[in-house]
């Protein structure tokens, strides 16, 4: 599947520029250039709020990033952003695919030291991930915004056309011709190719499933060697306090222009009681929840880690906590938009 955009491409050049008569040549020019469209590349790309964080800005940080790199076995790490939400991950972004270490600022605030040094540990091992990795992800990322494109929404309903009766006034639920021609084009589509694309998109990921979460448990199992299971197990939990944190900033930044949203987000971070913890743990375990996809039910990971309980042999313990605060507070200003 992504070997169809090249070939569509080039053979649509070569129909327009070889074949004759033109006019029977461009509709299969047309088909091909858009195959060419629904199965390109998709490239990673930041949100507008990412602030890049030099070396210069954040040594220790890097210090800490190249111990990784050296324990991981992979290379180093040259490109850090700050971003207002919660993941935290190494992505592969642009057209130049730069290796790229978001660290989400809801997540980063309730984090301890070390289980800071275990997030991150995390996300130098799931770099790692192979080329076929890669590129089933991306054939699941085109099949999923397929998917997407074939599906009704909301914006995709030209109404009942039904009569309803509101305060005295009659209204008829309909929309105009080009909205029930939409709406119809839209549900045949649906019908037609909605299930085989959906089919194919739960087979593809059923059958690797078993394998990444597999994977996944392996990279929990080498972080603890590292960082030691606790505080692996305890990073995996901690981060389901980061909605509170990113809620508590955003009113900052909109509400109260005068105060600084970073030390909200840090304030808040240190203040939320261990009895809300343990609930948001007990309804992460109730829902089965997981980070994504990919990933096994966090609980269930954090019980693997401490049935098998492994020592601390890494310790992280920064010097100081401020080498992200202007990057923190630039990409906290853009929640003002």
């Amino acid at each position: 599947m992504l070997l169809l955009p090249l070939p569509g491409l080039l053979g649509g050049i070569a129909l327009l520029a070889f074949y004759r008569p033109v006019w029977f040549a461009a509709p299969f020019a047309a088909v091909l250039f858009v195959l060419t469209a629904v199965f390109r590349p998709r490239i990673t790309r930041l949100p507008d709020s990412a602030q890049p964080v030099g070396r210069s800005e954040a040594p220790q940080l890097y210090d800490v990033l190249d111990r990784l790199a050296a324990q991981t076995g992979s290379s180093k790490l040259q490109h850090v952003v700050v971003t207002v939400d919660q993941r935290i991950a190494v992505d592969r972004v642009g057209w130049r695919y730069r290796r790229t270490l978001r660290i989400g600022l809801s997540s980063w605030s309730v984090l301890g030291p070390q289980e800071r040094y275990a997030v991150l540990a995390h996300a130098m091992y799931d770099d790692q991930r192979g080329v076929h990795d890669r590129v089933l992800g991306a054939a699941q990322h085109i099949i999923g915004e397929l998917a997407a494109t074939v599906t009704p929404g909301r914006l995709d309903s030209a109404g009942d056309g039904r009569i309803h009766h509101m305060e005295g006034v009659v209204l008829i639920r309909q929309g105009s011709d080009d909205q029930i021609l939409h709406s119809w084009l839209v549900k045949l589509s649906n019908a037609v190719l909605g299930p085989p694309i959906r089919g194919y998109r739960r087979l593809l990921h059923r059958l690797d499933l078993v394998g990444r979460q597999r994977r996944e448990y392996r990279i929990d199992r080498r972080v603890a060697e590292h960082v030691g299971s606790e505080p692996t197990a305890a990073s995996l939990e901690r981060v389901l306090l980061a909605g509170i944190c990113f809620r508590a900033a955003e009113r900052a930044v909109r509400f109260d222009r005068a105060g600084d949203p970073v030390g909200t987000l840090r304030r808040t971070a240190a203040e939320i009681p261990e009895h809300e913890f343990a609930r948001l743990v007990r309804v992460d375990r109730a829902q089965n929840w997981r980070s994504d996809a990919e990933h096994p039910p966090t609980w269930q990971r954090t019980r693997l880690l401490r049935a098998h309980p492994t020592p601390t042999t890494t310790v992280f313990a920064p010097s100081k906590d401020d080498e992200l605060t202007k990057a923190a507070r630039a990409a906290l200003a853009a929640l003002h938009d």
